[in-house]
């Protein structure tokens, strides 16, 4: 089962990615769980332009980077869990991860392809409170429109998901709280592909 991690930071090698990886990393301490990792940094692509090209193909008219890279990636069938990372820009999400999500509409339109994939959702700010729990929401509710299972970071943290302090006096890593809650969503996305495998196979 593989549980892929999309860092929507134009930055690459940044905090964003350094918490997504300590997700994936996480996870990948599970039995059966694969883990892979892109960046849209660098990647060419915009948002959706409602050509309505999708409605008869799963495929975009817009041949760039999200249409011949990442498009690929998310039809896969062994994607069972998808984590979302966004640094908070005033508040929300990234361009790029608003226009990630916005392109994923073929994927809504030709079968609900990612209908129970199980997600979560990362958010790194540069304050304390600097909206991280709004931008998770948000990114919440794209997912829920694709029929995913949406996950939190779990007990004993469980609050909306991982939740980042880039500017922690101490640096990133030293945000004990936000690391926790980062590594606990990675945690509860493999525990719940886990549990919902093994129900599967009960029935």
């Amino acid at each position: 089962m593989k549980i892929l991690g999309i860092s929507c930071s134009p930055r690459k090698d940044r905090n964003t990615e350094l918490c997504l990886k300590k997700a994936l990393d996480k996870a990948a301490t599970f039995s059966n769980i694969e883990t892979q990792f892109i960046s849209l940094s660098g990647k060419n692509f915009s948002g959706c332009i409602a050509c309505d090209y999708c409605r008869k193909t799963l495929d975009c008219s817009l041949k760039d980077d999200f249409q011949k890279e990442i498009l690929p990636i998310l039809k896969d069938p062994d994607l069972k869990g998808i984590i979302i990372a966004t640094p908070v820009y005033f508040g929300s999400m990234s361009s790029q991860c608003k226009a990630f999500l916005d392109r994923t509409l073929p994927l809504r339109r030709n079968g609900f392809l990612l209908k129970n994939k199980v997600a979560g959702v990362i958010a790194v700010g540069g304050s304390r409170n600097g909206g991280q729990e709004l931008t998770i929401q948000a990114v919440h509710s794209a997912l829920l429109i694709h029929d995913c299972i949406i996950v939190s970071d779990g007990a004993n943290t469980a609050h909306f998901g991982g939740a980042a302090w880039e500017r922690h006096p101490g640096g990133i890593e030293q945000d004990e709280t936000g690391i926790l809650t980062i590594q606990n969503l990675g945690k509860r996305i493999a525990e719940t592909l886990l549990m919902l495998e093994k129900n599967g196979k009960e029935l």
